[in-house]
């Protein structure tokens, strides 16, 4: 039985958001006593920003002429339309939230965190 686009690309994405969530935060948390320690609030922009896929997309079109090939393409292209449209997005809104704030200081880009 075939599911839906809509809701294999769904599963897709969830599944993409699992993945990237267990990578950005345990290695986040490995280095957590080290001078790589990452702060809890730019480990959410992290997770949340991704990658926008590209690589992804060029892999799947590139795939042999396979029965899922069609399906592949079209779960990679749902979970790279999420992370633009979705993601992309709101990150001003989740960097606003968390209140991470960016500029030019001393002709360097930084960026740092808003006192509470």
């Amino acid at each position: 039985m075939s599911l839906p686009w809509l809701t294999t690309g769904a599963i897709a994405v969830v599944l993409v958001l699992f993945g990237r969530a267990a990578g950005v935060y345990s290695l986040s948390t490995a280095f957590r006593r080290s001078r790589l320690a990452v702060p809890t609030r730019y480990q959410h922009v992290l997770f949340w920003g991704g990658l926008r896929g590209a690589l992804a997309l060029a892999l799947a079109l590139a795939l042999p002429k396979i029965p899922e090939r069609g399906a592949i393409i079209l779960m990679t292209f749902l979970v790279v339309a999420f992370s633009l449209f979705v993601q992309g997005l709101t990150m001003p809104t989740l960097v606003r939230r968390l209140k991470i704030v960016c500029g030019k200081e001393s002709e360097e880009e930084r960026c740092r965190e808003a006192d509470a």
